[in-house]
């Protein structure tokens, strides 16, 4: 039976303008990224290697998905196909988990980085990483194609405008997404976040300038003889480290707030899904919920390339200069990097 649309030209409007703007952002948001990660060799860490794998699943998902979307929440009815829609469902489900398991992959990058940094190198080496990712897009490709093989299916939501699989149709599958795809990410998330917060808490008492100089000051005046100085090639090393750990430490605040906003764009999502496992919870929840949560799950997609061009510097000025088309030789920016930190 198919829903009667009771929208009016008003709302379908705004919600197709909404739609546009998060298509949109997505689309030049996650094309600077890449294309800064590629001009930008400051840029090219394991680190942005996470980063340009997530900008490369969201980009995937406003350019294969989103339109499709946008068109349907219009006609509120799908025009495309019943084999479309199929290959459509798995293609959001595969960019989507992608995303939020790439999210958990640099959560990784980033403790081992910070909570053990002399074993880095050794940890996080580029087939470690090239692990990691494959393991992403293996995990996100079989978890979209299990309703092919019967468990569940996918379908046309009509309340949400989109080709997704039927969460309602089978308990044991919504849940194992919820699990592997949602929860898991975020637990991986919550646990390393915790403890590199924790870690910069410490790390950030023992290297304040003042702090330091009572100490030295007051250990020479307590035993009455002059205490030496570190040498130039250990003062060197010393503040070498102490701004690394600050740059470490910037990225993994940027990466927080990128887990926050993953939490407020997905969990009313992840809410609405288990929502419909029970006949009773389906009909008593509004239409405009799983709407609004679809359009949230979306406008993650959009979210992190505003988020590192805000917070991060050498993606904020590789940003200017991609849109200025200013040309900017690698040894400049290096020159740039050093400038800021010395």
């Amino acid at each position: 039976m198919v829903s009667e649309d009771t929208r009016s030209l008003i709302a379908i409007a705004i919600q197709a303008s909404f739609l546009l703007v998060i298509i949109l952002s997505s689309l030049m948001g996650n094309t600077l990224i890449l294309l800064a990660i590629y001009r930008n060799h400051s840029l090219r860490c394991i680190t942005s290697f996470f980063i340009a794998n997530l900008a490369m699943a969201d980009f995937l998902l406003a350019l294969l998905g989103m339109p499709f979307t946008m068109a349907s929440s219009i006609t509120y009815h799908w025009i495309f196909g019943d084999i479309w829609c199929k290959i459509n469902g798995m293609l959001n489900s595969i960019f989507c988990i992608a995303s939020m398991l790439s999210l958990a992959a640099v959560s990784i990058d980033r403790y081992v980085a910070i909570i053990k940094p002399l074993q880095y190198p050794l940890i996080m080496t580029p087939p470690v990483a090239l692990g990691m990712v494959t393991y992403v897009w293996l995990h996100a490709i079989i978890c979209a194609f299990l309703p092919v093989f019967g468990w569940s299916n996918y379908a046309y939501i009509t309340n949400e405008s989109i080709c997704t699989a039927d969460w309602g149709k089978n308990v044991s599958y919504t849940l194992f997404i919820f699990a592997f795809s949602f929860f898991t990410p975020l637990i991986i998330m919550a646990y390393c976040y915790f403890h590199i917060l924790r870690a910069a808490k410490k790390q950030s008492k023992k290297i304040s300038p003042r702090v330091g100089e009572i100490r030295e000051e007051t250990l020479q005046t307590i035993v009455a003889v002059p205490v030496p100085a570190l040498t130039s090639e250990k003062a060197d090393k010393e503040k070498e480290a102490k701004e690394k750990f600050r740059r470490e430490t910037r990225a993994a605040k940027t990466l927080l707030i990128v887990m926050g906003t993953f939490l407020f764009c997905w969990a009313p999502h992840f809410i609405g899904m288990t929502c419909l496992l029970f006949e009773e919870c389906k009909r008593s929840w509004p239409d405009e919920y799983f709407a609004t949560t679809t359009w949230l799950a979306m406008l993650n997609s959009g979210c992190n390339p505003i988020i590192y061009g805000v917070m991060n510097k050498k993606f904020r000025q590789s940003f200017k200069d991609i849109i200025m088309c200013t040309k900017r030789t690698n040894r400049q920016y290096g020159q740039r990097e050093a400038g800021r930190n010395s």
